[in-house]
């Protein structure tokens, strides 16, 4: 059976973080399906950290504005304000289980493909059923522990820190709920932007980069465009496909890429795509760049895309940090897709990937 996404609206609880270096946290969170997320975070009672202030941090998305307060020396000395960080959802410098929304999908889809490269065991937590699941990313090993009515991470542990999230399941957050942070007077703030540019829709973002953009009709129910922006990096393909950064002597044109952000409640998954000129560039090493890195990707499979503008293009799809991800290049166009999508919907939505109007 098909394993998307819960529908889930809002997610609220404690946590605890413990690095394998430096201080732990002990704190809340909160998050809503609109992208609005809070966050405080405490020093553990048995640690003591004189130069560590625990961050707290609120996300507005009708204004793309997370704002951190943290500091050392024992006090709040400085306040951050991110303005406009691309994909524009749930941004805090506290930990949630948000932030291991790609995990949770790669479990799922393992669930559904029975894909044996993920170690998986249905448990109790409690009285709730979940699955605990292993897997290796990037060289680190990772354990997983997943809640299956809902799909939220309740437990992670790797190489790095453990992770574990105490979730009021009864109670969520209304839907009405904000998120700020008191800026002690006399702080220090930083404001940072960002150099994506957010675009109305996919058209106004085509103007923008001088290509007709690809869309899809065939996001999973529930799925809706979130957001869109345009990207001044030339080089982001690299990041996509895990070929090294060094573009070499020649630099690759400076063509924008263009991000589209779907959400289904606390989920979300991105499409970023580059237009023709930079496509026709790289050309056949497009192709060849996933599958000279296999080893080094979990569960990397191959498949022909039928339907859609990329019809006859190989999609690859396999498992990283972020979620399951595919990739695919055609002739004029290459797109990457990431996030809470299982292995099939993502191929299914890369297959009704079509231009929207040609620019003006």
């Amino acid at each position: 059976p098909s394993a998307s996404a819960p529908l889930v609206q809002g997610i609220q609880g404690t946590y605890t973080w413990r690095p394998v270096d430096g201080p732990g946290e002990d704190g809340t969170f909160g998050a809503l399906a609109g992208g609005d997320a809070g966050g405080k975070a405490s020093v553990p009672e048995d640690e003591t950290v004189f130069s560590y202030h625990p961050p707290e941090s609120a996300y507005d998305a009708t204004t793309r504005t997370e704002t951190t307060v943290g500091g050392n020396g024992g006090r709040a000395a400085l306040a951050t304000r991110t303005v406009g960080q691309w994909p524009p959802v749930w941004r805090v410098a506290t930990h949630s289980p948000l932030d291991y929304q790609g995990l949770a999908a790669i479990v799922r889809t393992a669930v559904e493909d029975g894909d044996e490269a993920v170690g998986i065991k249905p448990v109790k937590d409690d009285e709730r059923a979940v699955w605990r699941a292993a897997m290796k990313l990037d060289g680190k090993e990772v354990n997983v522990v997943v809640d299956q009515q809902t799909g939220i991470v309740t437990w992670c542990s790797d190489d790095e820190a453990t992770f574990t999230a105490t979730v009021d399941w009864d109670a969520p957050p209304p839907a009405d709920t904000t998120y700020s942070v008191d800026v002690p007077a006399g702080t220090e703030t930083e404001t940072i932007g960002d150099t994506d540019a957010y675009e109305p829709s996919p058209a106004a973002a085509g103007r923008t980069a001088g290509y007709a953009p690809l869309v899809s009709d065939l996001a999973p129910d529930g799925y809706g465009l979130q957001s869109v922006a345009t990207v001044a990096d030339g080089t982001q393909v690299y990041d996509w496909t895990g070929h090294p950064t060094e573009a070499g002597p020649i630099s690759p044109p400076r063509e924008l890429v263009i991000g589209q952000l779907y959400t289904r409640g606390l989920s979300w998954f991105t499409l970023e795509q580059l237009g023709p000129k930079a496509t026709d560039f790289y050309g056949a090493g497009l192709k060849d760049w996933p599958a000279s890195s296999s080893d080094e990707r979990l569960s990397l499979q191959q498949t022909t895309l039928q339907y859609g503008r990329l019809k006859g293009a190989t999609a690859y799809t396999w498992y990283q940090e972020s979620g399951p991800s595919l990739f695919a290049a055609g002739r004029r166009r290459a797109v990457f897709i990431t996030g809470a999508l299982t292995r099939q919907e993502l191929i299914a939505f890369a297959e009704g990937l079509q231009p929207v109007a040609p620019p003006q």
